[in-house]
């Protein structure tokens, strides 16, 4: 059986014409979080133990980051981690099985 693969640490990604830094923390209790201000995006280094949690939060960090980055984290009446899960259940499994169609 093939040894799974350790995701790679990202160092940025491009977001809706933006450069977002990734950094990872040994020192956090949530798996990640997302600073619109100063265009970073945190994760937890437990994320790089497994491929589909790094995957994953990173996709839902994302989602908050484009949330913020369009205006709609900042509406009067705001529940945007309601928002981010309803995405994330949707479109995660969808992009996991999907996969062999999708090119990145």
């Amino acid at each position: 059986m093939a040894k799974k693969k350790k995701p790679a640490k990202l160092s940025e990604i491009s977001l809706l014409g933006q450069t977002i830094e990734i950094v990872y923390c040994d020192s956090m209790d949530d798996w990640g979080r997302c600073d619109i201000d100063k265009k970073i995006i945190t994760l937890s280094s437990r994320c790089l133990k497994n491929k589909k949690d790094h995957n994953s939060t990173l996709i839902h960090e994302v989602t908050h980051m484009v949330f913020e980055m369009s205006g709609v984290a900042y509406m009067e009446i705001n529940d945007e981690e309601a928002y981010v899960r309803c995405v994330e259940s949707l479109l995660i499994p969808w992009l996991i099985e999907n996969k062999s169609i999708l090119d990145f």
